[in-house]
């Protein structure tokens, strides 16, 4: 889990829950010894949200229970700065976009990642064709430029 899944996360919680979700979250997190979802789940406080019961069994599906002081980071910072900061990303494309590809492009983002998201666009005339997607840590490069080096270190390692 990057640390940009870890925020989408928090903020998710941030918009849902109070105080107490905290509060479970902290405990859940305090566990000591090997995370397993039942030790978690235990060390909860018994009127727990549900939603933090969800979390805690979802990280233990996914094998990401060891992610969950993580979150517990996030979340407590968002609650010092009382709310959710938006979450940002670019987009860098070898050529401008349209307003139609800009508008596709902003919607299937925002629909993975929050209404929060901010993009920025950007030309970048290096890239050759493709785009270069950034949101928060991650970043998805389908640019030609890139396909091509590859094509080149492969050519070079036959």
């Amino acid at each position: 889990m990057s640390a940009s899944e870890a925020q989408v996360i928090a903020r998710a919680l941030f918009d849902s829950l109070t105080g107490t979700a905290l509060q479970a979250l902290r405990a859940a997190a305090s566990v000591n010894g090997e995370l397993t979802p039942e030790r978690v789940l235990a060390a909860l406080p018994e009127d727990a949200p549900r939603e933090i019961r969800n979390l805690v069994m979802a990280l233990g599906r996914e094998g990401n229970l060891d992610r969950l002081p993580a979150v517990v980071t996030a979340f407590e910072q968002m609650t010092r700065r009382g709310g959710a900061r938006p979450l940002t990303g670019e987009v860098i494309s070898a050529v401008e976009l349209n307003p139609q590809q800009r508008e596709r492009i902003t919607a299937q983002l925002t629909a993975r990642y929050g209404p929060d998201l901010e993009l920025r666009f950007s030309v970048d005339e290096s890239l050759i064709g493709g785009l270069i997607i950034r949101i928060g840590d991650q970043v998805l490069d389908t640019s030609l430029r890139t396909r091509m080096a590859a094509i080149q270190r492969n050519m070079m390692t036959s």
